[in-house]
C-alpha cells in the first residue's frame, strides 16, 4: 500500500502530466509554429528588389507579388520555386564568370523566404520606408525613340525601324528598353540601322550602362531598329515600346560585337569582353564558353547547364574580361545549333618589336 505522502506526490505528478497533455493538444503543432520572419521586415524587401521587375500587377510574370495578400496566397509556390532555384530565372552556373546582372538569391534570402512560407506567413509590424541613400536625382534620358503609335500585336516577332530625328552624330553611353505591353514583351533586340548591334533585353532589365570611356556611335539621321518578341495571347493586344538613349559628351573606345559559333574561334585582336548572349536551339540544352589565352591560362567565361530559349539572358560581366590577341574561345554545347554573341571593346596593344630588338 502507498503511504499518504506517496499518494499526494503521485497526485501532483499526475496533475502536471494532464496539464501538459492539454497544452500540447490545444496549442499549435511543430509544423504550424509561427516564424519570427515577417513580411514587412524580412520578405517584402526581398520581393521588391528581386521579384517585382516581373511579378508586379500587369507585369511579365502571371503571378503578381506586390501585396502581402498576393504573396501570402503564393507562399508555397514561392518556397518551392526558390528552393528548386527556378526563380528568379538565371541559367548560368555559379562560379563561372562574375556578372553584374546576376539575379540569383543569396542563401540567406532563400532561408528567409522558406522560413516565412513554412511559418504561417506573419505580416509583422509597420516599417518606415528607408531613406534614399542617393543625393542625386536619376538621370533623364537624352533621347527616347518610340514606335510612332500603338499597334496590334500580329506575330511572335515584329520589327520596327524608328528615325532618331538627329542631324548630328552622337555617342551612346547607355540605353534602356521600355516595353509598352509589359505582360507580353519577352525579349527585344536593338540595333542601329543597317547592322550595328546595340544590345538585347529581357525582363526585368533596366538601364544598361557601358563602362566608363566606352561609347557606340550614333550617326546623323540614323534609325533605331527594335526587334520585339512577344508571347502568345488569347485576346487581341496592342503595344507601343520604346528605347531611351543616354549620350556621352565625347567619343570613347568603340563598342563591338562578334558572333561565335560552335567550335573554336581565335581572336585576331585584343579585347575586353563585356557581355555574352548564348543562343541554343532547344530548351534543356547545355553550353560552356571557355577562353584559352596564348599563355595557356584558361578562363571559363560562362556555363549554361539548362538553356531556356524563351528567356535568352545577356550575361553582363561585372568588369571587362581581358582577352589578348590569339586567345582561343571554345563554344561547346549538346547541340550543333549554338552560338554566342560577345560584346567587347578593343584593347590598346603595344607595338610589336622588330626582329633582333
Amino acid at each position: 500500500m502507498l503511504c499518504q505522502r506517496e499518494l499526494r506526490g503521485f497526485g501532483s505528478t499526475l496533475a502536471v502530466c494532464l496539464a501538459a497533455i492539454c497544452v500540447l493538444e490545444s496549442g499549435p503543432s511543430a509544423h504550424d509554429r509561427t516564424t519570427q520572419v515577417t513580411w514587412t521586415t524580412d520578405v517584402e524587401p526581398i520581393i521588391k528588389s528581386r521579384c517585382l521587375g516581373c511579378h508586379a500587377t500587369g507585369g511579365f510574370a502571371p503571378l503578381p507579388l506586390d501585396t502581402y495578400d498576393a504573396a501570402r496566397a503564393a507562399a508555397t509556390a514561392i518556397r518551392d520555386e526558390v528552393l528548386e532555384r527556378r526563380m528568379p530565372p538565371w541559367s548560368a552556373a555559379r562560379g563561372f564568370g562574375e556578372f553584374a546582372n546576376d539575379r540569383t538569391l543569396t542563401p540567406l534570402e532563400i532561408e528567409l523566404l522558406t522560413a516565412w512560407a513554412n511559418g504561417l506567413t506573419p505580416i509583422g509590424p509597420p516599417v518606415e520606408p528607408p531613406a534614399s541613400s542617393s543625393t542625386q536625382e536619376e538621370r533623364s534620358p537624352d533621347l527616347v525613340v518610340s514606335v510612332p503609335s500603338a499597334h496590334e500585336i500580329s506575330g511572335s516577332v515584329q520589327r520596327f525601324a524608328v528615325p532618331t530625328g538627329l542631324t548630328e552624330e552622337r555617342w551612346i553611353a547607355g540605353w534602356e528598353f521600355k516595353p509598352g505591353n509589359r505582360s507580353l514583351v519577352e525579349q527585344a533586340v536593338l540595333s542601329i540601322e543597317p547592322a550595328t548591334p546595340l544590345g538585347a533585353w529581357t525582363p526585368p532589365e533596366r538601364m544598361v550602362t557601358f563602362p566608363k570611356g566606352v561609347t557606340l556611335r550614333l550617326p546623323p539621321r540614323a534609325r533605331i531598329v527594335l526587334e520585339v518578341h512577344y508571347r502568345k495571347s488569347a485576346t487581341p493586344q496592342t503595344d507601343r515600346s520604346a528605347v531611351a538613349l543616354y549620350f556621352a559628351r565625347a567619343p570613347g573606345r568603340a563598342l563591338g560585337q562578334q558572333r561565335l559559333g560552335c567550335g573554336t574561334t581565335v581572336l585576331d585582336r585584343s579585347v575586353d569582353a563585356l557581355a555574352l548572349t548564348p543562343r541554343l536551339g532547344a530548351a534543356g540544352e547545355s553550353m560552356e564558353v571557355v577562353a584559352t589565352r596564348p599563355d595557356q591560362t584558361v578562363d571559363p567565361l560562362c556555363v549554361i547547364p539548362r538553356y531556356e530559349p524563351g528567356y535568352p539572358i545577356t550575361y553582363r560581366f561585372r568588369s571587362g574580361v581581358p582577352l589578348p590577341r590569339g586567345t582561343s574561345i571554345q563554344v561547346r554545347a549538346t547541340s550543333s545549333d549554338c552560338s554566342v554573341d560577345m560584346t567587347f571593346v578593343a584593347r590598346a596593344e603595344l607595338p610589336r618589336r622588330a626582329a633582333g630588338q
